[in-house]
């Protein structure tokens, strides 16, 4: 399995679009690795984990085939996971000679309903029907060619069913854990119930080196706690690889103070278009 990670910010993007904080000026500064678009990651080339504001540039910067894609799956409804305007262009007169003719768009209730209201209004029937939206509730699991995708809730927004992602293909097991804050034990039980055994995590690091405690993101000190109860459950395989990714300018670090931090800690910083093959 290929994971690659097309935009690794947190929703301001980094550096924030309205910030002059120091973070965000000696990112100007710096570029390169320094500069992260809003969080989406592909996997094999053929499925993604949300659908933000920056999948344009993601498919420009990657020379993606965007129409290759078969499924999305959406992990909550905040604007940089869930874009859902791009969706409108899906279909003629937008688009011509696509790839796969069906996009299945996967996500909680809330998403999907954010869908279907914010792109009412200029839907054409070409795009329609080349949409297949798909509503999950905590613990489905559903078929997606090669795959077997698990929604597995995460700690988030109150009042949404917001989702990590469990992604499966034969002797191969990848979660996705963002954005999330500390998981209740009730999901590892689940996973250590399923004999689930991952060889990678990617791990919500909105706060860099720090420790945020129970709420609604992590930082790096979180997901060292995160990582030693996956063990502890007995759920990752000891060669498992540990990435950390969805970074904010308000955890402190550019990118190079944060590969410091993970030598010290055994985390793997993505950056934008960093990608892993297990």
């Amino acid at each position: 399995m290929k994971i690659k990670f097309l935009g690794t910010a947190a929703a301001e993007g980094l550096p924030a679009v309205f910030c002059n904080c120091s973070v965000c000026t000696r990112a100007k500064a710096a570029g390169g690795k320094d500069l992260r678009t809003r969080s989406q990651i592909l996997i094999d080339d053929s499925m993604l984990i949300d659908f933000p504001m920056d999948t344009y540039m993601h498919t420009v910067a990657n020379k993606l085939d965007l129409s290759r894609i078969e499924n999305v799956f959406i992990t909550h409804a905040h604007m940089d996971h869930c874009y859902p305007m791009e969706l409108v262009l899906r279909g003629a007169p937008y688009a011509h000679y696509m790839t796969v003719p069906i996009l299945n768009v996967y996500g909680n209730a809330t998403v999907i309903k954010r869908i279907k209201r914010q792109t009412a209004d200029e839907l054409e029937p070409a795009a329609k029907k080349s949409l297949a939206l798909k509503i999950l509730k905590p613990y489905d699991s559903v078929r997606a060619g090669r795959y077997a995708v698990t929604a597995l809730p995460a700690v988030h927004t109150k009042g949404e069913n917001c989702f990590i992602y469990l992604v499966e293909k034969p002797g191969t097991a990848f979660m996705q854990f963002n954005d999330s804050g500390i998981l209740p034990d009730s999901v590892y039980e689940f996973l250590a119930g399923r004999s689930v055994k991952l060889d990678a995590v990617s791990f919500d690091c909105t706060y860099g080196y720090l420790k945020k405690g129970p709420g609604r993101h992590m930082g790096m000190l979180d997901n060292a706690g995160e990582r030693e109860r996956m063990k502890k459950f007995g759920i990752v395989k000891d060669s498992a690889k540990y990435i950390l990714t969805h970074f904010s300018h308000n955890g402190g670090l550019l990118h190079g103070e944060l590969e410091e931090k993970c030598k010290e800690s055994g985390f793997i910083a993505a950056y934008d278009n960093f990608s892993i093959t297990i």
